[in-house]
């Protein structure tokens, strides 16, 4: 296949006799015409159209059928621009059962801005679709609305509502768990297989529990994520516990209040909070819910390495979210001042001091074991690599440093994948995710979220 679409490319059908005709009015610069008169090809089952342009005329297929549903007329102008001039629909129902032209224009622009274009822009959900099905809605039109060309190496990602970074962080940190957890225990790893991926382990099972918490109550508590965390627990839904969490579900289970559960000192100084408190950072400030985020951490680690560990995770999130990690500046000299003095602290400065290091560099200055004031500033420090390497090399050196590697790439997936925004996710990353068997229920789950998002 040719890099520009051609009409052979792909299976197609031709647009029936039954037609409308679409009223769309826009005008596109010689740049954006190029981006679209390269169109599209499918590379894998979640890309759900095929496009290409031919004599003047974008055509848009459904990639499973062939059906033929959008054809649009162009024709240039005199300034270098090339304006739509007609636009017809499919409009036999058997082919397409969408029959309203207003939702065909708004969905026909989404397609051109997201798919041709790369733009970060909305979904525009149907007025008669609930909000508990819209996820399932948008996936079966658009896949994960992968565009033509996204290289976010090198480059920064246009800008992203938050609730495309909630989806990127549930999405990416289950990546890092999925292959991360296939690695887990094994000395001398040479190579790393991106596309062999475990089933999901307590990294991500107990990020979803929280997640499940704040959809039920509304609100982040320590109390209903406890709660949840235990129906997990009971429902024998959790795997790869490690001994802090075990002894908080198993004190939970019997009664205990959840302020009082689980383990306390220096045996509770590991990672399990951390890996966890990312959907916190969606919904509150750390700068002022600190005593909210150390009863979440509490729940099972009564240490303050494990609280400052969850901290520094929430920090790194809350200045992507916020888009505050501009170029230039380390994500790591933003956390650092907002941290208290802990070895947490120490080993991120240390790492800061020493930024041209390599991620294996990092992993032998620092550790990559579940202690959590190795984990969480090695993670961190390999996250901000995001900026010049792509998601899947950083978790690629992530993996061959050892230790830790589940909660270690988790960690660092949560952070990349709120960097790069879900819809941004290169067709590599997208198909690792599809890999993940609960990738459909973490969609879904992201969706209602990210609905209580637009609800603050």
């Amino acid at each position: 296949m040719s890099l520009i679409a051609q009409p052979t490319d792909w299976k197609t059908e031709p647009m029936p006799d039954e037609t409308d005709c679409l009223d769309v009015h826009r005008i596109f610069s010689s740049e954006e015409f190029e981006r679209m008169r390269a169109g599209l090809i499918p590379r894998e089952m979640e890309d759900k159209w095929f496009i290409y342009y031919d004599n003047n005329t974008l055509n848009i297929h459904r990639s499973w059928t062939g059906h033929h549903i959008y054809k649009i007329i162009t024709q240039p102008l005199g300034d270098n621009t090339y304006a739509v001039t007609r636009v017809i629909v499919n409009r036999n129902k058997a082919q397409y059962n969408q029959q309203n032209n207003a939702y065909d224009v708004s969905l026909l622009n989404y397609l051109i801005d997201r798919l041709l274009l790369g733009k970060a822009v909305p979904f525009p959900t149907p007025t008669d679709i609930s909000k508990e099905d819209s996820a399932i809605y948008k996936h079966s039109m658009v896949g994960y609305a992968t565009p033509n060309a996204t290289d976010t190496a090198g480059n920064e990602p246009e800008q992203i509502n938050a609730g495309d970074r909630l989806g990127g962080c549930l999405a990416g940190g289950a990546i890092g768990d999925a292959i991360g957890s296939f690695y887990e225990g094994r000395s001398n790893i040479e190579k790393i297989n991106l596309e062999i991926a475990n089933d999901i382990t307590d990294d991500t099972q107990l990020t979803m529990a929280t997640c499940e918490s704040i959809i039920e109550s509304g609100q982040v508590s320590a109390a209903s994520i406890a709660h949840h965390m235990l129906l997990w627990y009971n429902k024998r839904k959790l795997s790869g516990l490690g001994a802090s969490t075990l002894k908080a579900l198993r004190d939970l289970q019997v009664g205990a209040h959840w302020a009082l559960s689980g383990r306390s000192g220096e045996y509770a100084a590991g990672n399990g909070a951390a890996m966890r408190i990312a959907p916190l950072a969606f919904f509150i400030n750390p700068q002022t819910d600190r005593t909210l985020i150390r009863d979440v951490c509490n729940i099972t680690h009564k240490n303050d390495e494990a609280y400052a560990g969850c901290l520094a995770v929430l920090y790194s999130l809350h200045y992507i979210i916020r888009d505050r990690w501009l170029p230039g500046i380390s994500l790591l000299q933003l956390i650092t001042p907002q941290l208290p003095d802990t070895s947490v602290r120490d080993n991120l400065l240390k790492l800061q001091a020493n930024s041209s290091l390599s991620i294996r560099e990092a992993a032998s200055l620092v550790g990559t074991s579940g202690h959590v004031i190795e984990s969480v500033p090695f993670s961190i420090f390999a996250a901000n690599k995001i900026r010049e390497n792509n998601f899947e090399d950083v978790l690629t050196e992530i993996i061959l440093c050892g230790g830790d590697t589940d909660t270690n790439a988790s960690i660092a997936g949560q952070i990349m994948g709120t960097f790069i925004g879900l819809s941004n996710f290169s067709r590599e990353v997208s198909g690792m995710f599809t890999n993940i068997k609960e990738c459909v229920y973490i969609l879904e789950t992201a969706y209602k979220l990210s609905g209580m998002l637009k609800e603050q």
